[in-house]
């Protein structure tokens, strides 16, 4: 690396920090630090938590969180208590007053950001979140810390918003929305026969995907999804591999899935963990140009 990469970086750090007003007493007039709004916000995507893993997950100093977690609380937006589990853990918890000042502190992120973006053009906004992707996948993609655990109460929700909104970005194909809420309904309708799982790194979710019955021999492989900032780092072999791991575990004979021939990535990562192509099809498609690919895995 060079001096010159080095003071490009720091010199879009102190812009970023001056444009955002990150160092304002009052974060978003809130009344909160940063520090305070990060933290009522990483307690809102999982409550209630460890403390020593919502401190290790954020690196904070013990005692630094110690006195974050003092103010919060004074303030009425979290509480602590102590693990039934582990009575030498504290678990951390929002309270309903909490869960107002992170939506209020949400909708003022999105309305500061959406002022930064207006006097673009269309065609410069998709070029400064495409850099932006670019930046994020090459500091902070690789898939090494990212956990893949079993999805939890509202996040098929998340599942269903990301799949629509990157299908609508990459393809645009008619009725997806509507395809992809009818697999989560029935996901949900059949949690005894379904498993779901999310990938997740430092609170922010990277991808998705289930495994559902198709009947006592045969396992159903659904929602695959890579945040495009996550791509390129495996990701999607780790999710896949969770699957028929699963699939396996449970006795299945065999798992299946149903994907598009205009998918080469997917396509690709189902060849590599062992898939094969069964048939193609075009009534069940859901690219009106393309074809649906049917696709089997013996176990």
């Amino acid at each position: 690396m060079t001096v010159t990469q080095i003071a490009s970086v720091r010199r879009f750090n102190r812009a970023w920090t001056e444009v955002t007003a990150l160092l304002d007493d009052s974060y978003l007039h809130s009344g909160l630090t940063l520090p305070e709004a990060r933290l009522v916000y990483e307690v809102t995507q999982r409550s209630p938590q460890p403390v020593v893993e919502l401190r290790s997950r954020l690196q904070l100093d013990p005692g630094y969180t110690t006195r974050l977690l003092d103010r919060l609380a004074e303030r009425g937006l979290l509480t602590r208590t102590v693990d039934p589990d582990d009575r030498r853990r504290q678990l951390v918890a929002v309270t309903d007053a909490g869960l107002a000042v992170a939506s209020q502190l949400a909708s003022r992120a999105d309305t500061r950001v959406a002022e930064l973006l207006d006097p673009l053009g269309p065609g410069e906004r998709r070029a400064l979140v495409g850099a932006l992707d670019t930046v994020e996948g090459l500091l902070f993609g690789a898939s090494a810390d990212v956990l893949i655990r079993p999805a939890r109460t509202g996040e098929l929700g998340w599942v269903l918003t990301r799949h629509a909104q990157l299908y609508e970005e990459e393809y645009g194909w008619p009725g997806f929305e509507a395809a992809v809420a009818a697999i989560v309904a029935d996901l949900l309708g059949h949690p005894d026969e379904t498993r779901v799982w999310v990938a997740e790194r430092a609170g922010r979710l990277l991808g998705s995907i289930a495994c559902a019955s198709d009947d006592a021999s045969t396992a159903r492989l659904r929602l695959l999804l890579v945040e495009p900032a996550a791509r390129g780092h495996r990701l999607g072999v780790r999710l896949v591999d969770e699957c028929v791991a699963y699939a396996r575990a449970e006795g299945y004979e065999r798992v299946v899935l149903h994907t598009q021939d205009a998918l080469t990535a997917a396509r690709a990562i189902y060849a590599k963990a062992g898939f094969t192509l069964d048939h193609t099809s075009s009534a069940d498609s859901l690219d009106p140009n393309g074809l649906a690919e049917h696709w089997v895995l013996e176990l």
